[in-house]
């Protein structure tokens, strides 16, 4: 087999530089979370009656253990996150086409993240404040000045996930602790990618060894804080760097096969099944952060495998994942994320829609309740995401670059 130097669009041949299932991948992942959190406010459950089916012995279809295990998908984002990351370093490694500036890497990674995560800081921050929410008993903290200096400092300098107060008590949004460790495991990445480049294999042993080593730790001390620290993700990462590494090496050798795409299609939705049992076997843990533990190894081998046989697909299931809706969705995911459980909680938290007395509707099983809030939420949710990407992470995302790039100019202009 020889290497095709013409890396296209075109049915036949697998593109490298664009893997566009991701998009898709990564779009239904975020949408997995979302619906997690907004269940744990709702309880709206997913199951639906099907008499007509009972014939079958199925006189329901209950997917409940999708919300309830949503949270994982974390465990894919951050798989995702490897993939691409590495992605550019693996097809070097075919085409020897010129490394990507490390300069360049960081200012991509600040564009990216700063502007919306800023943004989400500042808001959140004022509306605390105005509404008295850190002088609130059940904070639980005597000192509120000095926790809240301590909240902002160490979110903006993305390590409020190492200090177990704040990352208990934050009020400045949970979810950016993934935020805070994607920027930990960013600053490494240019060292860790040199590394993985010459040492392939020395170096996943020793990420998957410190995961190792630090999941056995986490065990026996603060389990549920240990949980999701950087440590405990580089095995997640290193399978993310080898998928993108087998990708490039099949898609530089290979053209699409409809029997190869039918044997990767039937792959994917084994994936999709397996993925299905282990949730179900997770949701029935005794032990919930003790399998997670246990088990994020495997379930990013399961994702590797998934993403691999997606995007080797026939070209009706590639659809599903990579497609206008899909692209959109992939593009408002970020501020999605960031935005949808601070406003399920707050929606919440001031009975929108309105409920009396103490007991909130979803401890009585009140269903219009129930899909109202959900409905208010996905439509706030999705509101505030497209708002703050378009107005906010685009504008500021652009003006980053050129300002980048104007410098740069200015520097060539004085030689």
């Amino acid at each position: 087999m020889t290497y095709n130097k013409n890396i296209s669009n075109t049915d036949e041949d697998i593109n490298m530089v664009h893997v566009d299932v991701l998009d898709g991948i990564r779009a239904i992942a975020v949408l997995i979370v979302v619906w997690f959190h907004i269940w744990q406010q709702s309880w709206l459950m997913p199951v639906i009656e099907t008499p007509s089916l009972s014939f079958i012995n199925v006189p329901k279809i209950d997917l409940d253990w999708l919300p309830r295990s949503g949270y994982i998908m974390v465990t894919m984002m951050i798989f995702l996150s490897g993939f691409c990351l590495y992605l550019p370093y693996a097809r070097h490694s075919i085409t020897k086409a010129p490394l990507p500036e490390t300069s360049l890497f960081y200012r991509k990674r600040v564009a990216r993240i700063l502007p919306s995560y800023l943004f989400c800081i500042i808001v959140v921050l004022i509306f605390n404040i105005c509404t008295g929410a850190y002088a609130a008993p059940e904070f639980g903290m005597s000192d509120s000045k000095g926790f809240i200096i301590k909240d902002v400092l160490t979110h903006l300098t993305f390590t409020f996930n190492l200090f177990p107060d704040v990352s208990i008590y934050t009020l400045l949004n949970g979810v950016l602790w993934t935020v805070a460790l994607e920027v930990q495991f960013y600053i490494l990445f240019p060292l860790i990618q040199s590394f993985f480049r010459k040492k392939p294999v020395h170096t996943y042993a020793i990420m998957n060894l410190i995961s190792f080593v630090f999941i056995v730790y986490a065990q026996n001390h603060n389990t549920s804080f240990l949980l999701h620290q950087l440590p405990a993700y580089l095995s997640v990462y290193a399978n993310g760097f080898v998928g993108a590494h087998i990708f490039v090496s099949i898609a530089s050798k290979f053209k699409r096969d409809k029997n190869v795409g039918l044997l990767a299609t039937i792959t994917s939705i084994g994936c999709i099944f397996v993925y299905s049992m282990m949730m179900k076997n997770l949701i029935n843990s005794e032990n919930i952060n003790g399998w997670e533990l246990h088990n994020r190894f495997y379930l990013s081998v399961l994702f590797m495998v998934f993403v691999l046989s997606t995007a080797l697909s026939l070209s009706f299931y590639r659809k599903i994942f990579a497609n206008s809706t899909m692209r959109f969705l992939s593009t408002i995911s970020f501020n999605l994320y960031i935005w949808h459980q601070i406003i399920a909680t707050t929606l919440k938290d001031y009975r929108i829609p309105y409920f009396s007395g103490d007991t909130p509707p979803n401890e009585s099983y009140d269903k219009v309740w129930m899909w109202t809030y959900t409905v208010i939420c996905l439509i706030a949710a999705f509101a505030a995401s497209v708002l703050t990407t378009y107005l906010i992470e685009k504008p500021c995302s652009k003006f980053i670059m050129n300002l980048k790039w104007k410098s740069h100019s200015r520097k060539s202009a004085g030689k």
